[in-house]
């Protein structure tokens, strides 16, 4: 919407008091600002950069969500904050269109572009959070993820070791913001149901996740 100022402006032109019309600006668009509470939404499995090695490349760096409330949540707004725990560097994800998780389920949202998601990925943040030569940066061994809503702390993590074969994954059924703030709730999930051999599996996104060993 285009929203004119009008600023009247007296002056002495000829002996003739005029009055000078002038000035337009675009209003701003509204900021989208999602109402969800503290601990409605679950930081519950991570997937980071894999080694080369690993099968399953295409799985990409993810985080899972989960829904701890009463009713669905629109992510419409949500903002991932990414840091290392020196503040050498950070990243900010936004959600920029709406994206409905039920109570109780969980969502996935990825370094993929949005246009071109894989199956296991709700919502994909690229081109947030890119590195210096303009590709998906890596999320940050040894940091932060913070979940805002509304300036709002919703949940944090600290992953201080993401496994290069697998997920960090969170033991804890229902997933819980003060459960998932113990290390100790927290291992490696490189378990693959059908091989339990076989490493780099991209874990259980949008599902209960394994138990720890």
């Amino acid at each position: 919407m285009l929203r004119c100022l009008f600023v009247r402006c007296a002056t002495q032109i000829g002996g003739v008091l005029a009055i000078l019309v002038t000035g337009c600006e675009r209003e701003p668009a509204p900021d989208i600002c999602p109402q969800i509470g503290v601990g409605d939404l679950v930081v519950s499995e991570v997937r980071g950069e894999q080694t080369d090695d690993n099968s399953n490349l295409d799985q990409g760096q993810w985080i899972e969500l989960y829904n701890a409330s009463s009713g669905a949540i629109d992510l419409h707004g949500l903002q991932l904050l990414f840091r290392k725990v020196d503040g050498s560097a950070e990243g900010r994800v936004i959600v920029r269109r709406p994206v409905s998780v039920a109570a109780g389920a969980r969502v996935v949202v990825s370094w993929f572009p949005d246009d071109a998601l894989p199956a296991h990925v709700d919502y994909g943040w690229n081109p947030d959070f890119l590195n210096s030569s303009g590709n998906a940066a890596s999320l940050f061994d040894n940091g932060v993820i913070d979940v805002l809503a509304c300036d709002l702390r919703i949940d944090r993590v600290r992953p201080e070791d993401l496994p290069a074969a697998g997920t960090w994954s969170l033991d804890v059924e229902p997933p819980d913001a003060t459960a998932n703030d113990d290390a100790a709730a927290w291992c490696t999930d490189s378990t693959d149901d059908a091989d339990p051999g076989t490493i780099g599996l991209p874990g259980t996104p949008r599902a209960s996740n394994h138990p720890c060993p």
